[in-house]
């Protein structure tokens, strides 16, 4: 069963990818992926992940759909009984999973050059 956003943290989403700053897109691809292996996929709303990663809803927009056009994930819009909707579902795909495990935190410290003296 999905989760959703309210129960979400962002623990163990990498801030740092290859020894920069990781994109938001990159950060979405990790939750997903995480919550997809841990529990099949989650429902989350743009609003919440706005909250949680402390950026504007259009950056939000912008990396789910980038997400959805690569085919990393897959999303299904959720609604209650009076047709409202209350979020979406997504679900990383399995080249999703692959592509986010090329990500390492951290790049290898670079070891100072030795002077010649």
């Amino acid at each position: 069963m999905a989760r959703t956003g309210a129960d979400i943290s962002l623990e163990g989403v990498s801030s740092r990818i290859n020894g920069r700053h990781a994109f938001v897109h990159e950060r979405v691809l990790e939750l997903i992926v995480r919550e997809t292996e841990q529990n099949g996929s989650v429902n989350f709303r743009k609003s919440e992940l706005v909250e949680r990663l402390g950026c504007c809803e259009r950056t939000i927009d912008r990396s789910l759909t980038r997400l959805r056009r690569e085919g990393l994930v897959t999303s299904t819009p959720v609604f209650n009984d009076n047709g409202a909707q209350l979020g979406n579902t997504y679900s990383a795909t399995e080249a999703g999973k692959a592509h986010a495990r090329c990500f390492t935190t951290e790049k290898a410290p670079r070891r100072a050059k030795s002077a010649n003296v």
